[in-house]
């Protein structure tokens, strides 16, 4: 099998609402501005020609909401949005795991998910130092690699870090 350019964008979820303290975590929703975040940041990326052909996303309901917003814009049908229980309460080598277990028919992935783990994840690619991936923060990575099992951060090429008020 030929080595192919992949590319793969890590974005945690958008700003969560918190007026229900006894809401339990896994269903707490998006607030006002990560309804405003997550498309404007998949615009962003779009307007960078960054698309994915599949969306990965934890079951958080927060994550699923920003996953959501984000198939809209690229008009992703549903069967290119899968949900992966694995993703919520995930350590960083439970996203290297979910990755490596893609459809390696898919070259451009966003995988959506929560901190910290998306922070040590971060810090994991060659060169990287970053302290904190805010909310609709979106990590850009891309890599050469036949197939997705063969994939991990350290062999990958950090593109680029996003977030929301670069652009405010």
């Amino acid at each position: 099998m030929d080595i192919e350019l992949r590319t793969i964008c890590f974005v945690r979820h958008a700003k969560s609402n918190w007026d229900d303290p006894m809401l339990e975590d896994i269903n707490r929703p998006l607030s006002e501005r990560g309804e405003h975040d997550a498309p404007a940041m998949a615009t962003r990326l779009k307007e960078m020609n960054i698309i994915p052909d599949l969306i990965v996303t934890s079951p958080a309901k927060r994550a699923r909401g920003t996953a959501k917003k984000f198939r809209k814009v690229f008009g992703l049908s549903k069967s290119e949005f899968i949900t992966d229980l694995s993703l919520y309460d995930a350590t960083p080598d439970d996203v290297v795991a979910v990755v490596q277990h893609l459809d390696s028919t898919k070259r451009s992935v966003f995988v959506f998910g929560h901190n910290p783990t998306f922070t040590f994840l971060a810090n994991r690619f060659p060169g990287v130092r970053i302290d904190n991936v805010p909310t609709c923060g979106v990590l850009h990575v891309k890599t050469m690699v036949p197939t997705w099992d063969q994939w991990n951060p350290e062999i990958s090429t950090f593109i680029g870090f996003y977030y929301p008020k670069q652009y405010a």
